[in-house]
């Protein structure tokens, strides 16, 4: 490893490390230049390589690179020659590589310890790969060379040759003395034209790569997918959350309308960044940077009573923050390598004011089994809560879990009363029992694809939206419903059966584009019943 991804591994990781070895081989021979950029542009993270690979952005990542690099050309020969007579031109035979077993073969060329990374598998996914062996390779011994040079005979008798695959497809040519050497890697600094003239253009020609990186370069894929904020200083910060043009980053970093807030980052000892939530750990509190309006979290931490002292443990990659109190309870909080809270347990809070979390994305576990009454907006932006228990809750506000899509198990058996888009878009959910509950709002479980059943046989009031855009329910049961409002189960391709045996009043949009369920019978039914009660009312 040379000095150049010493450094990118002390700032950015061993994960960037590799990946910048893996993609830049050819910048690597340009001492310093690829390191200037990345500390230029990039604070220190140890998430980007991560990000990358998780969106499968490493076309993006490279033309990122390359849009602050003037391209050199060189006087590329063209040729209508193939690789295969080029090379053989050169003294090599090449050999194409379209399976892990072909690869494999090569092997045998390479002494102990001096293997390539290529051999472990799954270079194909990722490469183009070719292979070149000198027609003398038999007369030109390892041990011959005492003192290995990169270029030397022995070195470049068996090199492989390997494109990434994508829009750049970034050159590298790998030495016989794999990591013996520095830099081995970038064989013939990675110029195709040292071996044979006219062997990049041939290349290009005959597999249809971009070698020469002719491309538009210039990339914003760090505004785009990725959770990435450019500041006043040029760099760009990796954030978890942003709130009013305010972005909550990595090692407690504040970039606020562009400035780089380092109050906190300067004193990490004191201080510990989560979600947009300031932990003190000198003053024992928590609070938040900017007014914000909700400030339910930090209500929940402070209600349970005086922190006397604040303990934190390591779970993995992640910090474990234990809150303990002068009457012996504790409340914990979990935050990740990115500080996002990820887990929050608290067995004394009974009521959840509004905006609990509701910034936050990666929440995974939640206790708060003593809880009575949930506000407004309730982990509205959650992604990754899989599961909850609300054993206690009998009020539950708008917003709740809204646009939370990959729940899959929710128990609130003592509910009564639910507000607005509840649990709307919630896209894994199957089944729902809401046995004790007598309103909902609008709204209520609206774009919920696969939910089965739903078991709700007190509810007598029930808002616009219900439902809609359900395609796998096949049967409702609702024996006490009056009155439902616009759009009820509007869009349900699956529905069957259906018993409103009390209902009242049924708004516009009902049961429309229901391909089973014959619409016009519920409505008449209804207005027979309600004459009904009217005739009864006027004798």
């Amino acid at each position: 490893m040379n000095d150049e991804l010493k450094q990118i591994k002390k700032i950015y990781g061993e994960e960037m490390m590799h990946l910048c070895r893996e993609l830049f081989p050819s910048l690597l021979e340009r001492e310093g230049q690829l390191l200037n950029i990345l500390t230029s542009k990039l604070a220190p993270t140890r998430s980007f390589a991560g990000d990358i690979k998780e969106h499968n952005l490493y076309d993006e990542f490279k033309s990122w690179i390359y849009s602050f690099i003037d391209v050199e050309k060189d006087n590329q020969v063209v040729t209508n020659k193939t690789p295969f007579q080029l090379m053989d031109e050169a003294g090599y035979i090449l050999y194409e590589c379209k399976s892990e077993e072909d690869i494999q073969k090569f092997k045998k060329y390479y002494a102990d310890g001096e293997e390539l990374c290529t051999f472990r598998g799954g270079r194909l996914n990722r490469c183009h790969v070719f292979f070149a062996v000198k027609k003398n390779v038999n007369q030109i011994k390892r041990e011959d060379f005492k003192n290995p040079h990169r270029e030397d005979e022995y070195g470049t008798s068996v090199i492989s040759i390997q494109f990434s695959k994508g829009k750049l497809n970034d050159l590298s040519i790998k030495n016989r003395y794999n990591h013996t050497v520095n830099n081995p890697d970038s064989t013939f600094s990675n110029n195709l034209e040292i071996i044979v003239p006219g062997l990049t253009k041939s290349f290009e020609k005959y597999y249809e790569l971009n070698i020469s990186q002719n491309i538009n370069r210039e990339s914003y894929f760090l505004n785009g997918e990725l959770k990435y904020i450019r500041a006043n200083n040029g760099k760009f910060y990796r954030y978890n959350e942003e709130i009013n043009g305010i972005y909550y980053c990595e090692k407690n970093i504040i970039v606020r309308f562009g400035n780089v807030v380092t109050k906190y980052a300067d004193n990490p000892e004191r201080y510990i960044l989560m979600d947009h939530f300031i932990l003190d750990l000198k003053e024992k509190k928590v609070f938040v940077y900017d007014i914000v309006k909700d400030n339910a979290f930090v209500k929940s931490i402070d209600d349970v009573g005086k922190i006397k002292n604040i303990e934190i443990t390591k779970n993995g990659n992640n910090r474990i923050i234990i809150f303990d109190y002068e009457n012996n309870k504790q409340v914990k909080v979990e935050i990740n390598k990115n500080n996002a809270i990820v887990s929050y347990e608290n067995n004394y809070v009974k009521n959840i004011d509004t905006g609990f979390l509701c910034y936050n994305e990666m929440l995974s576990k939640i206790n708060i089994p003593n809880v009575e009454v949930v506000g407004e907006r309730f982990l509205n932006n959650n992604q990754c809560l899989l599961s909850i228990d609300l054993p206690k809750t009998k009020i539950i506000g708008y917003g709740f879990l809204f646009f939370n899509e990959i729940l899959t198990d929710i128990r609130i058996p003592e509910v009564m009363k639910i507000g607005d888009a509840f649990l709307c878009k919630n896209m894994n959910l199957k089944n729902i029992d809401i046995s004790k509950v007598e309103k909902i709002g609008a709204g209520f479980l609206s774009s919920c694809d696969f939910l089965e059943s739903i078991n709700a046989p007190n509810v007598k009031s029930i808002g616009d939206g219900f439902l809609i855009s359900n395609v796998a329910l096949t049967s409702i049961d609702l024996p006490c419903v009056e009155k439902i409002g616009d759009n009820f189960l509007r869009i349900n391709s699956c529905l069957s059966s259906l018993a409103l045996p009390c209902v009242k009043q049924i708004g516009k949009g009902c049961l429309a584009w229901n391909k089973i369920i014959d619409k016009e019978k519920i409505i008449q039914e209804m207005e027979a019943r309600n004459a009904q009660v009217n005739n009864q009312r006027n004798r």
